[in-house]
């Protein structure tokens, strides 16, 4: 049986999803809540492996088991034996031709920011904390210019060796409410890193250090020197499409 999760979590204290020895990690402890209650320990495969401090409110996770389990009852059982910081949002049954990363069209996250703060305490584990006041709209026009299919190669690397570094981006939104600032970004996939640069990328543009000339030179393969990789801790994955 093809197990489907839609899983929640709090990365704060993890070392991202993928197990590392001696490390806590999301994939380690889900590994373990599934061998504790069913006996098994299936491979398990996520739709992205979020990096260290990371968040999800709907990473995907299959794996099968080779037993049959009452797949109505298995968020309830796997929350029990789960840390308060992560959930087991959905379980359902799904076709054997399903693979939570390769069946995935299209992949949602959203960073969060809070501008004019000095020294923040509130959110500080769900946002990035900047002290000037950001120019939302230069963010915007550069956001919209990263939308399309261009090479971010100067934005991250494949997940593979050796892999392509084109990618389709769907939309890239940038609001704001009051001194928080949300950058939604959607794409078919991603590179390592690629959205924690895109956002470091936006903040640059909204501090005025940057120009979106800069922006039209990173994706035409320039140099990516410079470019920073936003904090973690504002990030979360939102949604997986198939």
């Amino acid at each position: 049986m093809n197990v489907k999760l839609i899983v929640e979590y709090e990365g704060t204290r993890y070392h991202g999803w993928q197990a590392q020895a001696g490390r806590p990690t999301i994939e380690s402890a889900l590994r373990a809540a599934i061998l504790s209650l069913t006996g098994e320990t299936p491979p398990l495969t996520a739709a992205g492996r979020t990096d260290a401090g990371v968040h999800a409110l709907g990473q995907v996770v299959n794996f099968t088991l080779e037993r049959d389990f009452p797949v109505q009852q298995l968020p309830g059982a796997l929350n029990a034996r789960l840390a308060s910081d992560i959930s087991v949002r959905h379980a359902e049954l799904v076709d054997d031709s399903f693979n939570a990363r390769y069946s995935a069209r299209a992949r949602h996250y959203a960073y969060r920011i809070r501008q004019a703060l000095p020294r923040g305490a509130y959110q500080r584990q769900y946002a990035w904390g900047v002290p000037e006041t950001l120019d939302l709209a230069a963010m915007q026009a550069a956001g919209a210019r990263l939308e399309g299919t261009h090479d971010f190669r100067s934005f991250g690397r494949s997940p593979r060796p050796g892999g392509h570094t084109v990618r389709r981006v769907r939309d890239v939104k940038v609001s704001a409410t009051g001194d928080w600032i949300t950058i939604a970004v959607a794409a078919d996939a991603f590179l390592y890193g690629m959205v924690r640069r895109i956002a470091g990328a936006l903040v640059d543009i909204g501090r005025r250090k940057r120009t979106l000339d800069w922006i039209d030179g990173l994706l035409d393969g320039g140099s990516s020197l410079g470019l920073r990789l936003a904090p973690p801790q504002g990030l979360v994955q939102v949604k997986v499409e198939y």
